[in-house]
C-alpha cells in the first residue's frame, strides 16, 4: 500500500513539474506578415512570396527574370546570362527568390534534384554579378507544375527554367495561375524534337 501511495505521489509531481515556458527561440509573434522574422530565420516576406510561386500565383510585376535551360541541363546559357546580367542590379538591393522547375519527364525525384540545381546556377550566376547571397532563397518545384500533356522534349521547353522573384514586391496576389513565367510567342526554344516515348533524363548532375 505504501508502494502504490508512493507511485501516486510521484506521478503528481512529475504532472506539475512540466515546463514553465515556451523555448528561449519561440516567439508567438514571429512569423509572416507581421514585420518580424520567420521561425526558420528567413526575413519576413519570404513566406508571402514562396506561398504564391507554391501555388502559381506570381505577380507578374514581382518577376524579375525568367530563364531557361536546355533539356537535362542545369548550366545558364549565355543567351540566358543576358537576361541575369540586365536584373542584376536590381536583384542587388531587393530579396529575391529562385524558383527551379522542370519538364514532366523523369522520375519525380529527379527533377526536383534537377530544378534545385538550375535555381542553385542562377543564383551562383548572380552572386558572381555582386548580388549578395544572403537576400536570396532558392525553391526546387521540380515537375509539379509542368505541362503534363506535353509530348516531347520541344513542347515541355517551357517548363524547363528557373524565375528570379522579387520578395519585396509589395503590390496583391490574386489567385490564378500567373503567365508571366511562359515564353514570349514566337520565342524559340532551342531543344531537339523527340517522340512522346522521351526517355527519362540522362544525369547530368
Amino acid at each position: 500500500m505504501k508502494r502504490l501511495s508512493l507511485l501516486l505521489a510521484l506521478s503528481a509531481l512529475l504532472v506539475g513539474c512540466g515546463p514553465s515556458r515556451l523555448p528561449s527561440d519561440f516567439s508567438t509573434n514571429s512569423g509572416p506578415g507581421n514585420g518580424t522574422d520567420s521561425l526558420d530565420g528567413r526575413p519576413s516576406g519570404f513566406d508571402r512570396m514562396a506561398d504564391a510561386i507554391r501555388s502559381g500565383n506570381i505577380p507578374p510585376e514581382a518577376i524579375l527574370a525568367t530563364i531557361y535551360f536546355d533539356f537535362d541541363k542545369y548550366t545558364v546559357e549565355a543567351k540566358e546570362r543576358a537576361k541575369l546580367d540586365g536584373v542584376a542590379p536590381k536583384a542587388k538591393g531587393t530579396k529575391i527568390i529562385i524558383a527551379g522547375y522542370t519538364d514532366h519527364f523523369g522520375t519525380d525525384e529527379y527533377n526536383l534534384g534537377l530544378s534545385d540545381r538550375r535555381a542553385q546556377s542562377a543564383r551562383d550566376y548572380l552572386v558572381k554579378l555582386g548580388c549578395n547571397q544572403a537576400n536570396s532563397e532558392v525553391m526546387a518545384l521540380g515537375s509539379q507544375q509542368a505541362d503534363k500533356a506535353a509530348a516531347g522534349r520541344q513542347s515541355g521547353a517551357k517548363d524547363r527554367k528557373a524565375i528570379i522573384v522579387d520578395v519585396n514586391y509589395a503590390g496583391p496576389i490574386t489567385s490564378g495561375a500567373s503567365k508571366a513565367a511562359a515564353p514570349k510567342a514566337g520565342a524559340s526554344r532551342a531543344a531537339p524534337a523527340a517522340s512522346s516515348d522521351a526517355p527519362a533524363p540522362k544525369s547530368a548532375l
